[in-house]
């Protein structure tokens, strides 16, 4: 099997492991869930995978990964009893019904449950007009659950717009999910979008833009408070833009790989950049622009480690040092 052939990797994956990639690439979305959760077992409730919103966990917003791993596709009867289950519970205020419900079939789900997936309205209609069929005698063994007004109520008031099918190609494709899979199998991260420097200075770049400024000052003897202050300066301007690109190339880097790695990757690869400027920055100098210019072209010929060194491109390498001098880790100007 080529190692790169993640279809094919997923695919063989058993109902136990298949979950395990689902927890591990719903851990990876930081941005989106507080914490996650995978209640292996009997007595799951219908939950397989479930990312929580917040520290309110079933009390707040949730979304519930129901995996499932077959020779075929989905089968109409096992996804609406599953569906049917967990909507049961939440009917007994075991939790709230989840904010988003995915049905993580690789192979994908039959064409009818796609056919009512695809149309929310006629996917609670069915749920309800064939609960006996798909629900009343499978959710608790040896014991019916009847439809009654209150449960077809609560379904009712469910959006089942909610409900959707994560797929091979989506798992393949997914930014996320192409995460773990390199993680596991091996190949490439997918490659971070270009910075885009905004016109104003934002917040965030005030201290290394305000160490930036104190070098020109010191190389030129006078006092540069402001970007302002260096326009229309023959080398200070265009060097000032050379700057802000390294960092915004930094940031976009930083940002998308924070989201789109397992945990380590990009601080190793933080951690080797700063660990390679720091013997140029201790050297001595005869002033702290041409320290800042050396540092910056030892940065730019760094060769990192590990699955991020072949999208570390010079600007975003070099970028790193104004993030370091943003967090106050290094400062041009030896004062």
């Amino acid at each position: 099997m080529n190692s790169f052939d993640y279809t094919r990797h997923i695919l063989s994956l058993d109902p136990d492991d298949l979950e395990i990639l689902v927890s591990k690439w719903a851990k990876c979305q930081t941005h989106k869930y507080c914490s996650v959760m995978r209640p292996a077992g009997a007595g799951d409730r219908g939950c397989d995978v479930i990312g929580f919103y917040s520290a309110a966990k079933f009390e707040g917003d949730w979304d519930n990964y129901q995996c499932k791993q077959y020779k075929n596709t989905l089968p109409t009867a096992s996804g609406m009893h599953e569906l049917g289950k967990l909507l049961y519970y939440a009917f007994l205020r075991e939790f709230t019904a989840p904010k988003n419900y995915y049905f993580v079939a690789p192979k994908g789900v039959n064409r009818n449950l796609r056919t009512w997936i695809l149309n929310p309205s006629q996917l609670k209609a069915e749920l309800l007009k064939q609960w006996t069929k798909f629900c009343e005698g499978t959710i608790i063994d040896g014991q019916k659950v009847l439809l009654s007004a209150e449960l077809r109520t609560f379904i009712l008031n469910y959006d089942f717009s909610n409900v959707s099918i994560i797929d091979i190609d989506y798992m393949v494709n997914d930014p996320h999910f192409r995460t773990i899979l390199v993680d596991l199998y091996g190949g490439e991260l997918p490659r971070a979008p270009s910075g885009k420097v905004p016109q104003e200075i934002d917040d965030s770049e005030l201290i290394y833009v305000s160490k930036v400024l104190d070098v020109y000052s010191e190389y030129d003897q006078q006092i540069y408070a402001k970007a302002e202050d260096i326009v229309g300066h023959d080398e200070f301007e265009e060097d000032f833009i050379d700057q802000r690109e390294r960092f915004y190339s930094a940031e976009a880097f930083r940002a998308f790989y924070r989201d789109n790695t397992v945990e380590g990757v990009l601080e190793d690869f933080e951690t080797e950049i700063f660990q390679g400027i720091k013997p140029t920055l201790r050297l001595k100098y005869s002033d702290s622009f041409e320290r800042m210019c050396t540092v910056l072209g030892e940065a730019g010929k760094l060769q990192p480690s590990g699955k991020l060194a072949i999208h570390g491109k010079i600007g975003v390498k070099q970028g790193y040092c104004h993030h370091f001098a943003n967090e106050n880790r290094l400062n041009w100007r030896k004062k």
